[in-house]
Formats: C-alpha cells, sequence, structure tokens
C-alpha cells in the first residue's frame, strides 16, 4: 500500500510538469551565497578566512591547507596573527606567517605576509 502511495504521488509530481504547461526553471531566483556580497566579518574565522584566500592568491598550490591557526595580539583596532601549514613532508611543507589588521573603516586587511619554510 504504501509503494503503491508513492507511486502515485510520484506520478502526480510528474504529471504536473508534463507537456506544454510545464514551469520554466528561472536561474536568477536561484543565486549562491557565495556571489552575495557578505558582511565583513570581524572576527578570528573572518581573519583565517582572509589569510587563507592570500595565501592561495600569492602561493597557488595543489597542496591543502593542513591547519591554520589564529591568535588575536590586538584589540583596538583588532589585529590577528594567522599561523598556516600546508600538507607535505614535515621538511618540505609551506608554512605562513599572516598578519589580518582592522582597517579604520572596519574592514580587514592583510598588513603583513611571511613565508617561512
Amino acid at each position: 500500500m504504501r509503494a503503491l502511495l508513492l507511486w502515485g504521488l510520484g506520478g502526480m509530481v510528474l504529471g504536473a510538469c508534463c507537456g506544454n504547461q510545464c514551469v520554466e526553471f528561472d536561474p536568477r531566483v536561484y543565486k549562491s551565497a557565495a556571489a552575495q556580497p557578505q558582511p565583513e566579518d570581524l572576527s578570528v574565522y573572518g581573519a583565517r578566512r582572509l589569510a587563507l584566500e592570500e595565501v592561495r592568491k600569492r602561493h597557488p598550490t595543489r597542496a591543502l591547507v593542513d591547519f591554520a591557526n589564529v591568535y588575536q595580539t590586538g584589540t583596538s583596532p583588532a589585529v590577528y596573527n594567522v599561523h598556516v601549514e600546508m600538507t607535505g613532508a614535515p621538511d618540505t611543507r609551506a608554512i605562513y606567517e599572516v598578519e589580518v589588521s582592522e582597517t579604520p573603516d572596519r574592514k580587514l586587511s592583510v598588513t603583513g605576509f611571511t613565508k617561512s619554510q
């Protein structure tokens, strides 16, 4: 009985979009969240995101991020030090130190970038 009910509901759903009465898909309705502007995140998460974007922009690689630790060193304006290590052998993996600071207009900006290894 349950299978028959599910089969009937499936037929109704398919039947609603058959023939020349189908509703067409409008891609403008479904926009991804990444395409829409997001407010600046003034936190350790925003600093980590910005630091990882900067690492990928300056040194494109196939390596993945092994870990990224964020340390807040200042509060007004906010200053974050992000330690990023990529995957790979311990003696050959890339290590970056990125400093992210809050600007006067309350946005985050990369103010320091060092490749340690």
